[in-house]
């Protein structure tokens, strides 16, 4: 996932890829503990990460990634969006079978 998020923030260097990493996981720990499940931030069946998902981090590592801050509070406005919406949906969130 880090090489898709870097390509899509526009970084062709390795120098922040220990930031970036940290970005992602801490975006994966924040929807995990709004419901979505983990899985649903690995590969596909067919070797790809779902669009939704990517968007949803990708967002997030905008928002906090470097020093500038000027779109800090659209970029959440974004992933906060997409990681609602994403929480909501059967697809991607863990059902417990016992409380239904």
């Amino acid at each position: 996932m880090l090489e898709i998020i870097k390509s899509r923030c526009y970084i062709t260097t390795n120098i922040y890829d220990d930031e970036i990493t940290s970005l992602i996981n801490s975006c994966i720990q924040d929807c995990v503990r709004c419901g979505i499940k983990k899985s649903a931030f690995e590969f596909d069946d067919k070797g790809n990460y779902d669009n939704l998902i990517l968007n949803c981090v990708t967002n997030y590592v905008k928002a906090y990634r470097g020093n500038d801050r000027s779109q800090t509070d659209e970029y959440l406005k974004m992933y906060t969006n997409i990681r609602d919406e994403i929480s909501l949906h059967d697809k991607y969130i863990e059902v417990n079978n016992d409380e239904l």
